[in-house]
């Protein structure tokens, strides 16, 4: 009969990955090549694991977290290697989802350069798990893992000093960073902001077109309406959109059904011309919105006005209709400044187009949008699945452009699934005449989307499953262990239902976990209970 092989994950271009089980065949031969001398020279734990000890260390430690699976790489079938990943919190930003990973070759199948691969074929599994980066602790005089590392894309983040879990021992090791989803930096005067897993979600209020309300005079009075709401609403950027009939739609368009069921029935360029920002406008947007600290933002529809806005935008924004723009994506690749490219009415194709174009030229940060081209766009239409898979496959963060007329469910479940941005337009008012403030949110629904997100965050934590500080009290209290229902002398036969039994414990001292029960089978006191007390191994006289 053969080994028992787990479930393949996924396929890289010559290996496979498999969630490794917690039989003794898979136990067995991690164990063998933790034990071969060259890898025990490099390893924390320098003395050879143990039969039948290791059995057990290997199912109740290494396979405890099945949130991130070891995994064995095979290459055509065979095992050439081992991943163990255990989650851990990073200290400097404690939501983000991380963990380390120690990895384990075949001897007799090293210097072939499994080593790197398998680190980098993993990243679309780990992704998929929901982690954001991965660390790596090493000593300080590996040299051989450490290229191995450096070539699978992990950073050097430096030496550090590490206690040995079972020994004590202090050594020093290098340490290493591979980020699953690179977070994006904004910089701006006053702050440097980072859009990302882990940290709090980046909220774009959309102003859109309902700046547009009459004179010039009017339009920057209402538009610095709009961005008092944005800040006052805590959205961290206002973005408007800058744009020109004759560089968007060709002259003899037409009408847009959607436009005129709203009440433009008017050619889409005579719209456009009338909605469009005087450029003029754009300088002192920004400098109102400097003021105020809070980011300013337009999205340009041509390479002349990505220009115009690139003078005092700090990260841009590129709507969904301009994804096949590639003189556009080439404007944005060459600001180099951060980059949200949003995805509504796109397929993979386009997507994918668009993401290599734009990451094979720009060396600045991009994100992805999931987006419905649809105003007001239909709750089933939202699609927010999406947003981790475009996660997963791009590694990049990932938000959501919401057209919904939700004010705060749908950004709150896209914040669930892991956006990292959330965009919406809002308005003064639903009742103003324009293509965009019917379907926008008005400010009290603005600042109420930007509480649930909050809300949302906090309630998410970090993933880790513990005993939390809130839960400590009860913790001791209330938990279940094998208590003296009755005073046992030393020498009398522990029985279950007579003189002990599994009960939470109060204020007395907590037995031992019911799991232990065997222990007690047969076994005699050696030493005086007194009823309630817990009783412990030392307690048993086998």
């Amino acid at each position: 009969m053969g080994e028992e092989k787990g479930m393949v994950l996924e396929s890289g271009a010559d290996l496979t990955f498999e969630i490794v089980s917690g039989t003794e065949d898979a136990a067995k031969l991690v164990m063998a090549w933790r034990n071969d001398p060259e890898t025990l020279k490099q390893s924390f734990h320098q003395e050879p694991k143990n039969w039948p000890e290791f059995h057990r260390e290997f199912v109740e430690e290494y396979l405890k977290d099945s949130s991130v699976p070891c995994l064995f790489a095979l290459a055509d079938g065979k095992r050439v290697g081992f991943l163990r990943f255990r989650r851990v919190i990073d200290s400097a930003n404690p939501r983000c989802r991380t963990a380390d990973v120690s990895i384990n070759v075949a001897p007799e199948e090293r210097g072939k350069g499994y080593g790197s691969r398998m680190l980098k074929g993993m990243t679309h599994i780990l992704r998929g798990l929901g982690l954001s980066a991965l660390w790596a602790e090493i000593k300080v005089d590996n040299s051989r893992s450490r290229a191995i590392f450096e070539k699978a894309g992990f950073e050097y983040v430096g030496e550090y000093g590490h206690a040995v879990d079972d020994s004590g021992e202090k050594l020093r090791v290098n340490r290493f960073k591979l980020d699953l989803v690179k977070p994006a930096i904004v910089e701006s005067k006053s702050e440097c902001r980072s859009i990302g897993d882990g940290f709090p979600c980046f909220i774009i209020a959309e102003a859109g077109s309902n700046w547009r309300v009459g004179s010039p005079e009017r339009d920057r009075e209402m538009a610095r309406s709009l961005v008092d709401i944005a800040k006052e609403s805590g959205c961290d950027a206002v973005k408007f959109q800058t744009y020109r009939p004759e560089t968007t739609y060709v002259a003899n368009a037409g009408e847009s059904e959607y436009l005129a069921e709203n009440g433009y029935k008017r050619p889409i360029s005579e719209i456009f011309a009338d909605l469009a920002m005087p450029y003029e406008m754009l300088q002192d947007l920004a400098d109102y919105c400097e003021s105020q600290q809070i980011l300013f933002m337009s999205s340009a529809f041509s390479v002349r006005d990505f220009e115009e806005v690139d003078r005092f935008s700090r990260i841009h924004k590129i709507a969904s209709y301009e994804i096949t723009h590639t003189r556009l994506l080439e404007a944005a690749a060459r600001a180099d400044k951060p980059l949200i490219l949003s995805t509504g009415a796109s397929d993979i194709e386009d997507i994918s187009f668009a993401v290599d174009m734009l990451k094979n030229s720009m060396r600045a940060d991009l994100c992805l949008m999931q987006c419905t081209a649809s105003y007001p766009a239909p709750i089933d239409s939202m699609n927010l699945e999406s947003i981790r898979w475009m996660k997963q496959f791009y590694g990049v963060p990932v938000g959501l452009s919401d057209h919904s007329r939700d004010s705060s469910l749908i950004p709150a479940a896209a914040v669930a699934v892991g956006a990292n941005l959330i965009e919406k337009h809002f308005t003064v008012s639903n009742y103003l005449f324009g293509p965009d403030h019917k379907f926008a949110l008005e400010p009290r629904e603005l600042k109420t989307m930007v509480q649930s997100i909050r809300t949302v965050e906090e309630a998410l934590g970090d993933g880790i499953k513990r005993v939390l500080s809130v839960e400590e009290e009860l913790y001791q209290f209330a938990r279940r262990g094998l208590q003296a229902t009755k005073d046992i002398d030393r020498g009398v036969v522990f029985k279950e239902g007579e003189n002990f039994d599994i009960l939470r414990s109060g204020k007395q001292k907590l037995g031992m976990h019911p799991r232990n029960m065997a222990i007690l089978q047969s076994a005699r006191a050696n030493r005086f209970i007194p009823a309630g007390e817990g009783i412990n191994e030392a307690d048993v006289e086998l």
